[in-house]
């Protein structure tokens, strides 16, 4: 006997249950060589039934789950080239104090909308620095004048500056 005829699987027929096995495996992305050794056979005899049965294993894949409502949004927003922090980014420089608080607070909600976890922190943060320093401006905090006067303090005008300058580092 030759050495090829040594190493040749035996030929073995498979019932219907079998192949349809072989079947949902070869669909699923398993190679024809992983199922010849489980199975018992040869690989070419697995490529030849999913040729003449039209075995695809694109059939199986996994689907794209549909988008939520929030993701097409963000993916409209980013198509679009509106960004999340572009109520932070319209802030004018002379701005009042409540302004930029209520644009610091929608930047932050449209950034955890946009998934943007870490930057609405930093939003979140800078809008709640903000309010507090609007309340202590409005209790009348000693030495500003305050006495609940909405003017543009001192005050008032270097918490502005540090929030314009914070904007322009994350450009």
């Amino acid at each position: 006997m030759t050495e090829s005829a040594l190493n040749r699987r035996p030929y073995r027929r498979r019932d219907a249950d079998e192949w349809a096995e072989v079947e949902a495996l070869y669909r699923a992305g398993a190679t024809a060589k992983a199922i010849a050794a489980e199975y018992g056979g040869t690989e070419r005899t697995i490529y030849t039934r999913a040729r003449e049965h039209g075995w695809l294993r694109r059939d199986d894949r996994a689907t794209k789950p549909k988008m939520t409502p929030g993701a097409a949004e963000a993916k409209a927003r980013r198509i679009s080239g509106v960004k999340a922090d572009a109520p932070a980014r319209a802030l004018e420089p002379d701005a009042d104090l409540s302004a930029a608080t209520r644009a610091a607070v929608r930047t932050t909600v449209g950034m955890l909308r946009d998934g943007h976890p870490a930057r609405a922190y930093a939003y979140g943060r800078l809008a709640a620095l903000m309010l507090r320093l609007e309340r202590s401006l409005q209790e009348g905090a000693p030495g500003d004048g305050g006495g609940g006067d909405r003017g543009r303090t001192a005050a008032d005008a270097a918490a502005m500056a540090f929030i314009l300058e914070r904007l322009g580092e994350e450009a």
